[in-house]
């Protein structure tokens, strides 16, 4: 007799919501702005709309900049259970998903529910995506490399949400700071956008979050790690640029360096970044 087959179960199950936003509350209009996924064994995975032209053709340049902005905040205080940071930004009601695993099930949920992700077609569009690298893509390739070259210590340099909390008596706060060990604070930057507005606000918050931590560790050397483009139509302004924020960063005690292969951070931070034994 044939054999019936066995059916497997899901190797990932969890809960899924919306991230909403409403630009204009007088209006009612609602986007959705991301996916958030909560697995049944407590992970939660993020992925946030990443592409604002066509918040820009619905709206203007200024509310493109109000959501890129919230999304930034929005998935930090999610992947650490903090509050939404504005109400006009609010959670859909949860539905049950489940996959092979915690990625695919977001890819595909995102693709359905986030059209305003839909990528752009033009000859134009293809070369801006090819020639930039957002800070979180950096990021993975920096860490990445770290833990290949640390092993298990890279886990006592790379904060475990990639954010550092702060607990100030009254909330729980975090800042963008994904690297810390005893006596070093340290970030990472992409400065490799086709706008080099978007580097300049990047190295900006960065250096905001340091600016605070450095507050309340005074005794920590603090590091900003930059991956740049090592060509390219902007790269004179880019330099331009860097230079500028190297000369102020140095005068309030951030030490930046920059790069344009990702690979060759990780060893820096090693170094830069001593354990307590």
């Amino acid at each position: 007799m044939p054999t019936t087959p066995t059916l497997q179960a899901p190797a990932v199950r969890g809960a899924w919501q919306n991230v909403r936003w409403r630009p204009n509350p007088s209006t009612g209009e609602v986007l959705n702005l991301g996916v958030v996924f909560r697995a049944i064994n407590g992970d939660v995975h993020v992925r946030m709309l990443d592409y604002f032209d066509r918040v820009k053709c619905l709206y203007d340049s200024r509310l493109a900049g109000d959501a890129k902005f919230l999304i930034t905040v929005a998935k930090e205080a999610l992947l650490v259970g903090a509050a939404l940071p504005t109400d006009n930004v609010f959670l859909s009601d949860e539905k049950f998903a489940s996959g092979a695993s915690a990625e695919a099930i977001v890819a595909s949920l995102f693709s359905a529910t986030v059209p305003l992700a839909a990528p752009k077609t033009s000859l134009a569009a293809q070369i801006e995506s090819k020639m930039s690298q957002n800070t979180d893509s950096v990021r993975e390739q920096v860490l990445g490399e770290l833990k290949r070259l640390s092993g298990v210590d890279a886990s006592r340099i790379i904060n475990s949400e990639q954010v550092m909390l702060v607990n100030d008596g009254l909330r729980v706060h975090s800042l963008d700071i994904p690297l810390q060990s005893s006596k070093a604070l340290g970030t990472i930057v992409s400065a490799r956008f086709s706008n080099i507005r978007d580097t300049e606000l990047h190295m900006l918050r960065a250096d905001n979050d340091l600016q605070i931590a450095r507050r309340l560790y005074l005794q920590n050397s603090l590091f900003m790690y930059v991956v740049r483009h090592d060509g390219g139509a902007n790269v004179e302004r880019v330099d331009a640029l860097l230079d500028n924020f190297s000369w102020k960063f140095e005068k309030v005690g951030v030490q930046m360096k920059s790069y344009t292969d990702p690979a060759l951070v990780a060893p820096d931070i090693v170094e830069d970044m001593p354990l307590a034994n």
